[in-house]
């Protein structure tokens, strides 16, 4: 009979801690799709402030980004449309407060009034979970894929 219990209690906490990774990728996911979504409604507040404050960005035939200035470039982006569109999570992984995804995609940057021009892209992101639980895009990689 004790060792029943026993066995009833491991698995009661190997379940407990399932339900809780899943519950964190589930977060995780969340908060990935909240940067698309916030991308394409041009919610520039919104996607500058799903960067970490000390973020990297590495983009295609640009110079690196980082912190306050990545995150000022994307909250002054006047008169500039940004969107994406068929974005395709490739992969995603989490392990323990670092995360990332690798994502394709199509994405115009355009002046606004201007006809969109769309441009196969890829990307790699790396989140990290901050000190309040809340994932943030720490390094944002991305070129162009050629047609």
């Amino acid at each position: 009979m004790l060792k029943f219990l026993g066995y009833f209690a491991i698995s009661f906490v190997m379940l407990n801690a399932c339900d809780n990774a899943l519950a964190g990728e589930e977060e995780f996911l969340a908060t990935v799709d909240s940067f698309y979504v916030a991308v394409n409604a041009g919610d520039q507040a919104a996607h500058a402030a799903l960067f970490t404050d000390d973020a990297w960005m590495l983009s295609d035939d640009w110079h690196i980004s980082r912190g306050g200035d990545l995150k000022a470039s994307i909250r002054d982006r006047t008169g500039w449309v940004f969107w994406l569109r068929d974005v395709e999570r490739l992969e995603y992984g989490i392990s323990g407060d670092l995360a990332y995804t690798v994502n394709q995609y199509y994405y115009t940057y355009h002046q606004e009034g201007a006809q969109p021009e769309w441009h196969k892209t890829k990307n790699v992101h790396i989140w990290q979970r901050q000190d309040d639980g809340n994932w943030r895009l720490h390094v944002d990689i991305w070129n162009s894929t050629p047609e």
